[in-house]
Parts: structure tokens; C-alpha cells; sequence
């Protein structure tokens, strides 16, 4: 498994949603962030996902690519590739780098391998 790199400032919420959910994603969540290494905001790379970036990455199960940004719940809105951190994808992808590949399994238990293509800073919508 590729490491996870948390920003400090996001840390506490994203454990906070995690546990106050019993979703697939909110367990893959909270997976997550017990296995991250948990940065001072100014010593995370650019190149790491977390909440507001945009995100290109392929599932390597389908060859399908997809770009999306990854954001709280309530700022989800997948027709506006706005990509909620509590579906397994969102939580699959926070805290990876460009590069890295991570397999999960969806709420309806297919697997994927999804690889990040490329990371960028997004507007932090709803982030802390």
C-alpha cells in the first residue's frame, strides 16, 4: 500500500466524519487515516490529494479515467465531478500522490485498482 499523507488542519474532521458514519467509505475512511502520517499544513506536498484538490486518476480494472475533486459530504455533487471524501473512491484517494495505485472495493463490493494520474490544488470547498 502506497503511504497517506494527511494535512494536521484536515486531520480531526476527516477522523470526526469517519467515525460518525458506518459507510464502506467512511470505514475506508478510517482506515486511512490510522495508517497516515499526519503533516503541519505547510509540509504537504502539492502532490498529495487531499480535500479540495482535483484529482485525475484511472480505475486500471476498467481503463476508464476519470477527473474529479474531492470534498466534504455536503459539497458533493458527482454531476459537478465534486467527489464526496466518505464514497470509497474519495477516501481510496486522500492522501496519495501521483503515481500511486490503491485497490478497494465499492458499496456494492466491485473491486478497483485506481492509479493517480496527476494532482492538483483545488478551491478548498467546505474544507476546514
Amino acid at each position: 500500500m502506497p503511504p497517506v499523507q494527511v494535512a494536521e488542519s484536515e486531520y480531526e474532521r476527516l477522523a470526526n466524519l469517519a467515525a460518525s458514519n458506518t459507510s464502506r467509505g467512511a470505514a475506508l475512511l478510517g482506515d486511512e487515516l490510522a495508517r497516515a502520517a499526519v503533516l503541519k499544513d505547510d509540509a504537504v506536498p502539492g502532490s498529495v490529494v487531499r480535500l479540495g484538490s482535483v484529482v485525475a486518476f484511472t480505475d486500471l480494472m476498467t481503463a476508464r479515467t476519470r477527473r474529479v475533486q474531492v470534498v466534504l459530504p455536503d459539497d458533493a455533487d458527482i454531476d459537478r465531478g465534486r467527489l464526496s471524501v466518505l464514497t470509497p473512491v474519495g477516501a481510496a484517494l486522500l492522501g496519495l500522490t501521483a503515481g500511486d495505485s490503491i485497490a478497494m472495493s465499492t458499496e456494492a463490493g466491485r473491486s478497483h485498482v485506481l492509479r493517480v494520474e496527476a494532482v492538483e490544488a483545488g478551491e478548498a470547498a467546505g474544507a476546514v
